[in-house]
């Protein structure tokens, strides 16, 4: 099925603004998400940490007392445990930040940029074409319209060029 350039035109155009108006906001949106999700397990890590800095302390109190030592080491222990799967988070997020994040936003940036600039290198090229061929067309009119008269075979040289 062929089609016809206004409608391969249209298409064309109907491809890139889609890209442009959902696809692309949509990456924008993406990128938010992560920054949101990194604050709020930021958030979420720094209660964790003071809950288990609390769990600490209440150890340290508890093996003072004979009765309690044992508990209280359990405790200090959980608190320990905590720090060591904190620091690997922090790290974690580090790389997600710096790996996904702000790679996912420098390309978006670059996605956009692009997206621009071939729109408008498409739209630029597809008028130069559009603007030849109505010459060209124009040009094929005149020359039928001289070569109905006299001397018609000599017409129909530059018509068939």
């Amino acid at each position: 099925m062929s089609r016809e350039p206004d409608d391969v035109n249209k298409l064309t155009e109907s491809t890139y603004k889609n890209v442009m108006e959902q696809f692309n906001p949509g990456l924008r949106n993406l990128v938010t998400l992560g920054k949101n999700y990194e604050k709020t397990v930021t958030a979420m890590a720094l209660a964790g940490k003071t809950y288990f800095d609390a769990v600490s302390k209440i150890g340290e109190n508890a093996t003072i007392s004979p009765v309690s030592r044992e508990l209280g080491l359990v405790l200090m222990e959980i608190g320990e445990t905590h720090k060591m799967v904190q620091m690997e988070l922090e790290e974690n997020f580090k790389r997600f930040h710096c790996e996904i994040i702000i790679e996912l936003e420098k390309k978006t940036e670059m996605d956009v940029k692009y997206m621009n600039a071939t729109f408008k290198r498409y739209q630029t090229e597809h008028k130069v074409k559009q603007d030849s061929l109505e010459r060209s067309q124009t040009d094929l009119k005149k020359l039928r319209r001289k070569s109905q008269g006299k001397n018609s075979s000599k017409y129909d040289i530059k018509e068939n060029e």
